[in-house]
């Protein structure tokens, strides 16, 4: 696929040596890939949101800083759409500072930060139980992308390729933003890792999730960037969806919270976008009847 550049040299030197699994059939398997953004990755669930109401496959689903957290919650740990957007509509910016500022602290003043701190605390506790081999809604394989400190470059975690780790620690650190959250010490199989927030060297993966293990063929991007510098092209084989996120900063939102956001995300995926992705596989193609796109 021409649009798409190839893998580069960071991450082919990060799965070195490691087992690979390559598909020899032609069997269609579609990535969901999602980008950083801070408060705007609230758009990524509106974009789930769509993607689902219209029956359209999600094998793979990779994530880097905010999209990490949405790839996270809803593969991992089996949240449903419905409990996400009802995130969105409770959240507020003030949750994230006190949650920050609890983690500063080191809890000693949990007390009155953790109250604070929203549906942070309950949700983290769930992301504990979190593996990348149980998966659900479908989902067959996931991705994390997180900033190696020591490196100064991307790290990948994966289904098939996770170095031990636990789907908690580097979903953490790919979402910890520079300057709100420290970096996360992660014990792996090669040792003791400084991750932080992946937005940092590898904000929209598209050559992790098109790499082995995870093996994606064709990829529906959900790019919630402040500034997408370097967009991808759409193409036979590239979605490329881009929601209007005008009212959503990266640590800002409106009174409304982040449901703005998700209703961007799913008008986002307009009926065109539904059509060429149901193109991708010939048994949703052969289908006559197309759910209406849904509104909330």
């Amino acid at each position: 696929m021409s649009s798409v550049p190839p893998a580069p040299p960071w991450l082919t030197q990060s799965l070195a040596g490691i087992s690979r699994v390559h598909r020899t059939d032609s069997t269609v398997r579609i990535a969901v890939v999602m980008s950083g953004g801070g408060l705007r990755g609230a758009g990524h669930i509106g974009v789930l949101q769509q993607l689902v109401a219209n029956a359209i496959p999600i094998d793979v689903i990779v994530g880097s800083s905010a999209g990490a957290v949405v790839a996270a919650y809803y593969a991992a740990v089996g949240l449903t759409l419905d409990e996400l957007i009802s995130d969105a509509r409770t959240f507020r910016g003030r949750h994230l500072l006190a949650h920050s500022l609890n983690i500063r602290f080191r809890h000693r003043l949990d007390w009155i930060l953790g109250g604070a701190s929203g549906v942070i605390p309950a949700r983290l506790e769930q992301l504990e139980g979190a593996t990348f081999d149980r998966l659900h809604h479908g989902v067959r394989s996931i991705g994390v992308v997180c900033h190696d400190l020591r490196s100064g470059r991307p790290r990948c975690f994966s289904t098939g390729c996770n170095d031990g780790v636990r789907v908690s620690d580097v979903v953490r650190a790919s979402a910890s933003i520079p300057g709100l959250f420290p970096a996360i010490r992660v014990e792996s199989t090669h040792g003791q890792l400084l991750l932080t927030d992946g937005g940092i060297s590898d904000c929209l993966p598209i050559a992790f999730a098109q790499s082995a293990p995870l093996s994606a063929t064709h990829l529906i991007v959900s790019d919630c960037r402040w500034l997408a510098t370097e967009a991808p092209e759409s193409s036979d084989r590239l979605i490329y969806v881009r929601p209007r996120l005008s009212t959503t900063g990266t640590l800002w939102a409106p009174s409304a919270t982040l449901i703005a956001a998700v209703r961007h995300g799913a008008a986002a995926v307009t009926e065109d976008i539904v059509d060429r992705a149901r193109s991708w596989c010939s048994t949703l193609a052969a289908t006559n009847s197309r759910p209406s796109v849904q509104s909330y």
